[in-house]
Formats: structure tokens, C-alpha cells, sequence
């Protein structure tokens, strides 16, 4: 799948995977389904792991109105959110600064870029040594 989530919730984070084409279609699909997940809450953090994308869509007018469509449904949350981008390829960069730079702090969101893994899990306050053992060590407690 293009674009996956999981929600961690004793880190109060979302862990969001995009790989190959990033299209505003699996965006919309994932943003979907996260918001209507049970575990969904407002105020959770969100990691946004963009390193394994080959390409991105380039058609601004769909990704500004994807942008739209997410922070209609946060600012309405009254709480802020914090999204911290992982990337670390020059496709992956220009897909995180796009990103970033369609959020406003009106929305209610601070958005920032991150190149590697231990500054991006710093960032969201978190001590574990990669993504791979943050994923790890949810999967340990639900188990």
C-alpha cells in the first residue's frame, strides 16, 4: 500500500508510511481511514516517514485541496498538532517542504523536517533508537 498508518497509542503518535508514487488519492484514502479509526484522538502526534517514496504527484491544485481537506478536520480539534516529516532523499525533501508549507499555525499544526531518524524521534520527544524499534516496542505492548 502507498500510504499505511498505524497509531501508537502509549506514544500518542501516528506512524505514517508512504512508498513508491506518492499520490493525493492514497493521502486522502489514509487521512480517511486514520480519522475514522477508533484509537484516532485529537492532540496525537504525527510521524510521517516519507524516505521510501520514488516520485511524488505534481498537480498543486489536488495537493493543496488534500491540505485543505486535513486541516479542516484538525483545526476543528481545538488541540494543537505536531507533525514531524522524515526525509532523506532529495524526492522525498521537496514532498516534506510542500507539505510543511501547507500548513498554517491557524490550523492548529506545527509541521517540521527531519533527515534522519534520530532527529525526527527527538523532535516528537521520543527515546527510541529508530522508527523500526519504536514500531517494535508497540507492537511488544499490544501483544
Amino acid at each position: 500500500m502507498p500510504a499505511s498508518f498505524q497509531i501508537l497509542p502509549a506514544a500518542n503518535l501516528v506512524y505514517v508510511q508512504y512508498s513508491g508514487l506518492m499520490r493525493v488519492e492514497d493521502s486522502l484514502k489514509a487521512f480517511g481511514a486514520y480519522a475514522a479509526h477508533p484509537d484516532a484522538r485529537p492532540g496525537q502526534r504525527h510521524l510521517i516517514d516519507l524516505s521510501r517514496i520514488t516520485d511524488m504527484e505534481r498537480d498543486f491544485a489536488k495537493i493543496m485541496q488534500l491540505q485543505a481537506t486535513k486541516g479542516a478536520d484538525l483545526a476543528m480539534r481545538e488541540v494543537e498538532t505536531l507533525m514531524v516529516y522524515f526525509a532523506n532523499t532529495a524526492v522525498s525533501l521537496k514532498a516534506a517542504a510542500l507539505a510543511k508549507n501547507g500548513w498554517s499555525a491557524s490550523q492548529g499544526v506545527i509541521a517540521i523536517v527531519q533527515d534522519t531518524e534520530e532527529t525526527a524521534l527527538a523532535a516528537l520527544g521520543l527515546a527510541a533508537a529508530s522508527f523500526d524499534a519504536l514500531l517494535e516496542e508497540a507492537l511488544r505492548r499490544t501483544s
